[in-house]
């Protein structure tokens, strides 16, 4: 009995033994089903959040795109076009960009907003990166992460100044044969005395009572005083330097290399405690024609703001007239240029004001003053001629296709009176250069003679000058600053008197062309 009940209660024991075993088993079935899937669950998690921030660093790369762009010097980040491909049509916008990565696209755009109001401008980035969805049997086929970037563009009005050329009297001679003696390619005659930096790539002729008196002197040519009175500094006032390529003459003697100190007659009058025939090289500037024909403000394409209250009439001038209004392209835009608007009376008798967000040229008749600022582009010429001492303010160029003219007016930057004072003139904060193409005989640009593109006629001004013809500084005139020309013509009693530059405005020919300078970007969504 005792062995029976023995088998029975081991044979119970193996059944339990079973059941609990087969229990084991299926719980931990489960678990290792449930760990499976909870770890594919997190695999899928992960994946879906990589792509995500591979969404996300695609939406960063098309703002990175977009400040590429208005970053890029030769762009202009002012124009509200600045993000869409040169087209012969006039592009839709915003315009849409679509890039593609290894990863994934992008797509973005901009909007340039502005506020007459404040004068500040600033785009508007929307980009939307996109990535496939590595989920299974997703509804979405697209991970897709949008971000909002806000850029900030401030104009540049000024800049260290570049091109050594602006602290000189600079006289291209283009038309120099490179012999000495060959011709003169720039004069100076009657009275004429020279305090100035002067830079001459020709032959320089001395007559008449003609002299210089302080300055450096620089000629790549000859120099020939052909009258006694002439002279190159003075006997125990020397000028600092004079650098003469190849040679001097005195009246009839000949020709001799190098220059000779002293006093005549086995000497030339020359006086300067550096004399030698070795010229550092200095280039004359090249002007941006086309593009600041594009892209001055105001200009012909970035034309004046919309009146605020108080603000005098707009100017009764035009920048340029037909503008292709149907059209992004540089090309078509350019085909516009010269049909010359007639000349402009910048110092009318009425007030007149035409801001931008980067630059402004007004006028107020009641206190004699032009305000200038930035760069303007007028396609004619224009003319300075009220009677009166005029007032100029601000750091600015003023670019003409045609020809300028001031007579029997001044301009200038600080006055006592009707005395322009050059001992007083700020020219990091009041410059303005006036660039001029025209030639005076062209009959649209015939307010100054034959071969000359600025004139200055019993008048005074103070500042730059760039033609690129001939600038003719006429009867009893006086240009105090940096003058560049073909030829420069110093008149009959005409002196110039100028400190060097440090700044100068940023359309001046021949400095770094930069538009406006896009901030670091500001972000938003994500």
């Amino acid at each position: 009995m005792l062995r029976k009940l023995a088998l029975r209660l081991r044979d119970e024991e193996r059944g339990i033994a079973l059941i609990i075993a087969l229990g084991v088993i299926v719980v931990l079935s489960i678990a290792m089903a449930s760990a499976i899937d909870y770890s594919s669950a997190n695999s899928r998690n992960a994946g879906v959040s990589d792509r995500q921030n591979a969404a996300y660093s695609l939406a960063e790369a098309g703002v990175n795109n977009s400040m590429s762009i208005l970053s890029l010097p030769t762009n202009n980040a002012l124009d509200k076009f600045a993000l869409c491909p040169d087209s012969i049509t006039l592009p839709t916008l915003p315009c849409m960009h679509t890039d593609t990565f290894q990863t994934g696209t992008v797509t973005w755009s901009g909007t340039l907003n502005q506020s007459p109001a404040t004068g500040a401008a600033w785009w508007v980035i929307s980009s939307t990166g996109q990535v496939r969805n590595p989920s299974a049997g997703a509804t979405v086929t697209q991970l897709t992460r949008t971000i909002t970037a806000t850029i900030q563009v401030i104009p540049t009005t000024s800049q260290p100044l570049n091109n050594p050329s602006w602290n000189y009297i600079f006289n291209r001679a283009p038309n120099w044969s490179g012999v000495a003696l060959s011709g003169c390619d720039m004069t100076l005659q009657n009275s004429v005395n020279v305090t100035a930096n002067l830079y001459v790539l020709g032959n320089l002729c001395f007559q008449n009572q003609a002299k210089m008196t302080s300055g450096k002197l620089y000629v790549k040519g000859s120099v020939d005083q052909q009258n006694s009175q002439n002279t190159i500094g003075v006997s125990g006032a020397d000028i600092a330097e004079a650098h003469v390529g190849l040679g001097c003459r005195y009246l009839n003697q000949s020709l001799h290399n190098p220059c000779k100190y002293g006093a005549p007659t086995t000497n030339d009058k020359v006086y300067a405690t550096i004399l030698n025939s070795t010229v550092p090289v200095i280039s004359p500037p090249t002007v941006d024609w086309d593009g600041w024909y594009l892209n001055a403000s105001p200009g012909p394409y970035f034309g004046c703001n919309a009146q605020q209250p108080g603000d005098p009439a707009l100017p009764v001038f035009k920048f340029d007239n037909p503008v292709a209004a149907m059209s992004d392209s540089d090309a078509d835009k350019l085909a516009f240029r010269n049909d010359n608007q007639g000349v402009a009376n910048l110092t009318p008798n009425t007030a007149y004001k035409c801001k931008t967000v980067s630059g402004e040229i007004s006028w107020d008749p009641t206190t004699n003053t032009l305000t200038t600022s930035g760069t303007i582009f007028i396609d004619g010429s224009a003319t300075v001629q009220n009677g009166n001492t005029n007032l100029y303010k601000g750091s600015g160029v003023i670019y003409l296709y045609g020809t300028f003219l001031l007579k029997n007016s001044k301009l200038c930057a600080f006055s006592s009176g009707t005395s322009c004072v050059t001992a007083n003139w700020n020219n990091q904060q009041d410059l303005l250069g006036i660039v001029a193409h025209g030639n005076g005989s062209v009959a649209a640009d015939s307010q100054v003679p034959s071969g000359d593109g600025i004139q200055l006629v019993s008048a005074y001004m103070m500042g730059a000058a760039y033609a690129t013809n001939n600038i003719d500084i006429g009867t009893t005139s006086t240009f105090d600053g940096p003058l560049d020309a073909a030829e420069v013509k110093l008149g009959q009693s005409s002196s110039s008197t100028f400190n060097g530059f440090q700044y100068v405005p940023v359309g001046l020919p021949g400095e770094n062309t930069v538009y406006a300078q896009p901030q670091s970007p500001s972000f938003s969504g994500g």
